[in-house]
């Protein structure tokens, strides 16, 4: 098994370097549980890298290493999904591994540091049979040590990203409403008011952080004849923000002051683009894709079907293409899909019929 596997992933290394790389994703396995596939570039099939017999355990989520010769999964390991957990390693040449049992806990979303050194993962215990708050813990990749990201100090959080140069963290705060920014080499926090609860995105040149925020506007209706004074309505936009990390200047709109719901921001490798999902505020209709400069100019759509949500986008490390998987909106019976749509054309191309969670495989 282990040889069919480095051998599977040498392939894998091989066919990175054609014109896409290879792409990761999750969808039901033979047992009918959620595993973790790769699709190569080219015609060949899709390959399983878990789930390769019936008590496979369920894969939640993954996480890539910087330098793609790393897979960090995370796998449910209770029945009928009352707590249980771990963390499991999938390396290059050296096969799948276990890194840590989360037994009365879920542990998910773990996000490398750049260097590869370290994982900041999110560990929800669970208590009386319901899952607790998430709180955020440092992993060591090569030992499993795990510790709480602040000594002393484990409030409330989720959502943590690395800035590229690997001195900040941000993270979701439920307690102060909004983003925080740790900056680690010495503790300094900074937070930014949001009401959304998503993550941040940031720069590649590590300067700035795009987040979203809830914008309440109040609309007045004018009577009919005679009527009586209609009472002032309220709407909730959800509308994208710059904040410059190392200023304490106001923060930017970049979305346009219009009825939309802006979320799932994402910098061109250049950075010289977002790519962002775009829904019309207090509708049903599907999230589009949206491509802007990072000062809010140049908006302009990169998909236009209501009738089907797109997203969240993620760059190919050379720029271009983004990777989304797409939800038929008013199909009970639909399936999520895996696509890649070439930004300087338009073009929307299949990667995988049924599969969810997409992610590029450097």
């Amino acid at each position: 098994m282990r040889f069919a596997l480095l051998l599977l992933l040498l392939l894998l290394v091989a066919c990175g370097r054609h014109d896409s790389p290879s792409v990761l994703f999750l969808r039901d396995g033979p047992a009918g549980t959620p595993q973790l596939y790769v699709q190569p570039p080219g015609d060949a099939p899709a390959r399983p890298l878990t789930g390769n017999d019936a008590a496979a355990p369920p894969v939640v989520d993954y996480a890539v290493s910087p330098d793609g010769r790393r897979i960090l999964y995370s796998v449910g390991t209770a029945a009928g999904g009352e707590g249980g957990s771990a963390l499991r390693l999938l390396t290059i040449g050296g096969g799948d591994r276990a890194l840590l049992d989360c037994p009365a806990a879920e542990c998910s979303a773990p996000v490398w540091s750049p260097d590869g050194r370290t994982v900041i993962y999110e560990l929800r215990p669970w208590l009386d049979g319901l899952p607790g708050s998430s709180r955020l813990r440092r992993l060591d990749p090569n030992d499993g040590r795990s510790l709480p990201l602040i000594e002393g100090e484990e409030a409330p959080a989720y959502g943590a990203r690395f800035s590229p140069d690997g001195r900040w963290l941000s993270y979701v705060s439920m307690a102060d409403e909004g983003v925080v920014l740790y900056r680690l080499a010495d503790g300094q926090q900074r937070l930014l008011g949001s009401r959304v609860g998503s993550p941040a995105a940031w720069s590649p040149n590590s300067a700035e952080v795009v987040y979203g925020d809830i914008a309440v506007q109040a609309h007045e209706t004018a009577p009919e004849a005679g009527g009586a004074p209609t009472p002032i309505q309220e709407s909730a936009n959800i509308y994208l923000y710059r904040t410059i990390v190392a200023e304490d200047s106001p923060r930017q709109r970049l979305s346009l002051d219009a009825a939309v719901a802006d979320s799932a921001p994402a910098f061109s490798p250049d950075g010289q683009w977002l790519a962002f999902g775009r829904a019309p505020a207090g509708t049903v209709a599907g999230r589009q894709l949206w491509l802007m400069r990072p000062d809010g100019a140049d908006a302009r759509p990169l998909t236009d079907d209501s009738a089907v949500s797109h997203g969240p986008p993620s760059w190919s490390p050379d720029g271009r293409y983004l990777l989304f998987q797409r939800y038929e909106m008013g199909d009970p019976a639909a399936v999520a899909s895996v696509w890649r749509l070439e930004v300087a054309t338009g073009e929307e191309t299949l990667v995988a019929a049924e599969g969810y969670l997409p992610g590029w495989l450097p």
